[in-house]
């Protein structure tokens, strides 16, 4: 009875693994830019700003956003009970993006259920959810946040 209960965990343990976002591995992707357009025309809530051009953040800049990430939690209404500055939180997607000359990254985060298994490749657009999604700019020249935006939440 012990080996078969020690065989479910490891069995258990090896197809969390595989499901995207757990295991090893960061909870981040760097999007391509072509998706752009995607993350652009989000459906509960606001708009990342408008763009000139894309670009992709290179992995130091990513590395500078992740040890900042904390910073977020500042912006968020300490009524809605989001963390999005938590790295274990959320997953999440950064965009390059060119506004009005500046090199920003657009942020897309998310709840890991709400995640599809091309959630790295692919831009993913959440409807509705409140605070369990929400996008966000970061300015890697400055080191800042801004435009924390949450999602909107479904009509009951």
């Amino acid at each position: 009875m012990r080996r078969e209960t020690v065989s479910r965990g490891c069995a258990l343990l090896l197809a969390a693994a595989l499901l995207p976002g757990c295991g090893p591995g960061p909870r981040y992707a760097v999007i391509d830019p072509g998706q752009a357009p995607i993350i652009s025309e989000q459906c509960s809530r606001p708009n990342p700003p408008r763009y000139q051009a894309t670009w992709t953040p290179s992995p130091e800049q990513i590395r500078q956003l992740e040890a900042d990430l904390p910073q977020l939690n500042a912006l968020a209404p300490p009524d809605n009970g989001a963390h999005p500055g938590d790295a274990d939180a959320y997953v999440r997607q950064y965009f390059g993006l060119v506004v009005n000359g500046q090199r920003l990254i657009y942020l897309n985060g998310f709840l890991e259920p709400m995640a599809n298994k091309d959630w790295k490749q692919y831009a993913m657009v959440v409807c509705d959810g409140g605070a369990s999604a929400w996008g966000a700019v970061y300015d890697p020249a400055g080191r800042r946040f801004s435009e924390l935006r949450f999602n909107g939440s479904s009509p009951e």
